[in-house]
């Protein structure tokens, strides 16, 4: 498993909530703050104008008592201004819509690539469950932020204080009493917000493992049925699912009871300014402009005043929009702040290896984070085109220093040269043409046999991956495939047997030549035969090939196959001989 599932989800010790903020804010596209401002400005003017021109036709109706033929320029104005704001609506929604799209397409390869740099310590550290849903969930809950968070602060930066001064012009007094509500809105949303992002990131957290627990299932499901556990781990994932709901309940549970507190205050006082306005237009009210209030200036009001509070209350219910997205912007930031596995070099080196390479460790030292050093002062020379094999108990170290010598991760101290060249002057790109990866798990991908041969080499043509094939023994099983190199096949490489899967996974590595081929338990969980095979295989390799292999395995078969035996024990290193 790749995290403890029965742990108690605690709140990510993230960036911060301003910091968290500011960060979102500028994943925002250039375009989306003037266009958006701009955009509201247009808005103001229009609901300001649509105000007016009710009132204006109310006045002529009651006041002045206008037949329909006079009535028929303000009503077209009214038609013209209502369409205008439609209009304004639905550019607004697309911006809004356009801009998280954007964000979300550049956030998920982003987010990929610092995975991939990172290595396998961030997965040890954060979990693949918690990586998987950070790329999928997570982004996904940027969009509420981006779609209708965001946009609509830029509205209420603009349309409110606009509304504000177009009533301060024609009545101070109502002003007042909006001007003194307004600010009621954001406090609660604020205070209620503060109790929202805390639940929404617990949530977040449930999400994560759970996600954790499926992909785990998911993975070991014939061992589950094997072993005859599935009604216990369907149970398990039963009672993570109801957590999970109940977090969810919770943060649903605040959202609705804040909107119906600002839906309150709100009412309140746009209450408070109509019976302002109705007492005014009685007379019974001889304060300030009270006296000069007429039926067209305080239906004007009247009418602005609903439009005054709805873009607040429309922030207070996208605010628990912001507390997710801060909730996933937590977790995001800990994946893009993730240091690298290994640093690019800034004078990097061209090495030409020829057929093989050789190696020189000197003074290697490794430990992960919060272990006991695993690799203590190891030294090692590996002459080109020399088979060796690192063997040792399980856990000590062996596919570690293999990592190492891939660049994969960087020591905590010591120096690795390939060649003649320190492995930390290589680039990343050339360190993948150099050196060739077989793991434990061929790791193979639902796509065809071709798209799983040139993940080792992306430019290799079909003449490249069958030459690959036939240095691995695989060629003729390949031929005889109905549909040969598009045959497809799944991630636990269902439809084949276990020893083309690792004998796939060989040819992935010998797509172009390598100087360098790293194996680290090429035989494990094979049966004698298919592993004597693959051992053949690798000898066949490398006396075509020429290149150097270093493997690491406790198959007693890779003695015989092996030109030098290397024992690692207590993070030390040992030739053995005889």
């Amino acid at each position: 498993m790749d995290r403890d599932e029965s742990a108690e989800p605690s709140v990510h010790e993230g960036p911060g909530d301003v910091a968290a903020g500011q960060w979102l804010k500028r994943q925002a596209p250039g375009w989306l703050l003037p266009g958006m401002l701009s955009l509201a400005t247009v808005q103001a003017a229009i609901v300001i104008a649509q105000a007016w021109w009710l009132a204006e036709i109310v006045h002529r109706i009651a006041i002045e008592e206008a037949d329909l033929a006079a009535l028929w320029p303000p009503l077209l104005m009214l038609g013209a201004i209502l369409a205008l704001r439609a209009g304004g609506e639905t550019v607004r929604g697309l911006l809004a819509a356009g801009a998280s799209a954007r964000v979300r397409s550049v956030m998920v390869p982003r987010l990929f690539s610092h995975m991939a740099d990172a290595g396998p310590a961030l997965r040890n550290r954060l979990g693949s469950g918690d990586l998987a849903t950070t790329l999928i969930e997570r982004v996904e809950a940027l969009d509420p932020f981006y779609a209708r968070f965001l946009p609509q602060m830029f509205t209420v930066s603009i349309i409110t204080p606009a509304i504000l001064v177009a009533v301060l012009v024609q009545d101070w007094l109502a002003g007042l009493f909006l001007m003194f509500a307004a600010p009621l809105i954001p406090l609660f949303m604020i205070l209620i917000g503060m109790g929202t992002e805390t639940l929404s990131r617990q949530q977040q957290t449930a999400l994560a493992r759970l996600g954790g627990v499926f992909l785990d299932r998911l993975r070991g499901m014939d061992l589950i049925r094997r072993h005859g556990a599935e009604q216990r781990e369907t149970s398990r994932i039963a009672e993570l699912i109801e957590d999970f709901r109940e977090r969810t309940m919770s943060v649903l549970r605040v959202a609705f009871l804040s909107t119906a507190v600002l839906e309150f205050f709100s009412a309140v006082a746009i209450a408070a300014v109509a019976i302002y306005i109705g007492l005014g237009l009685l007379g019974y009210i001889e304060f300030g402009p009270a006296p000069a209030l007429d039926l067209k200036t305080g239906l004007f009001i009247l009418l602005l005043a609903p439009e005054f509070f709805l873009p607040l209350r429309q922030l207070s219910q996208f605010w628990h929009d912001r507390a997710g997205a801060l909730a996933a912007a937590d977790n995001i930031c800990a994946v893009l702040t993730a240091p690298p596995a290994r640093l690019e070099p800034s004078e990097p080196v061209v090495i030409d290896a020829g057929n093989a390479i050789g190696i020189d460790v000197r003074g290697l030292v490794m430990a992960w984070p919060d272990r006991k050093p695993v690799l203590q002062a190891i030294d090692l020379t590996v002459e080109p085109g020399q088979r060796v094999v690192i063997a040792g108990p399980s856990g000590c170290g062996k596919s570690t220093l293999l990592q190492l010598l891939a660049g994969f991760v960087e020591p905590n101290n010591g120096n690795i040269h390939l060649g003649n060249m320190p492995l930390q002057l290589i680039t990343n790109a050339d360190l993948a043409h150099l050196r060739g990866w077989m793991g434990q798990q061929p790791g193979l991908i639902n796509a065809s046999l071709a798209d799983n041969l040139r993940l080792g080499d992306p430019d290799a043509d079909d003449a490249r991956l069958w030459h690959a094939l036939d240095l691995a023994g695989l060629a003729d099983m390949v031929r005889r495939l109905p549909l040969g190199l598009n045959m497809p096949i799944s991630h636990n490489g269902e439809g084949i047997s276990g020893g083309q899967a690792r004998r796939l996974a060989l040819a992935r590595a010998l797509t172009r030549h390598r100087p360098l081929l790293l194996l680290d338990e090429p035989t494990s969980s094979l049966d004698h035969d298919s592993a004597v095979g693959i051992w053949h295989t690798l000898a066949r390799v490398n006396e075509i090939a020429g290149c150097t292999m270093i493997c690491a395995s406790h198959d007693p078969d890779a003695l015989v196959w092996a030109h030098r035996t290397l024992q690692l024990a207590d993070g030390r290193l040992k030739e053995t001989f005889g």
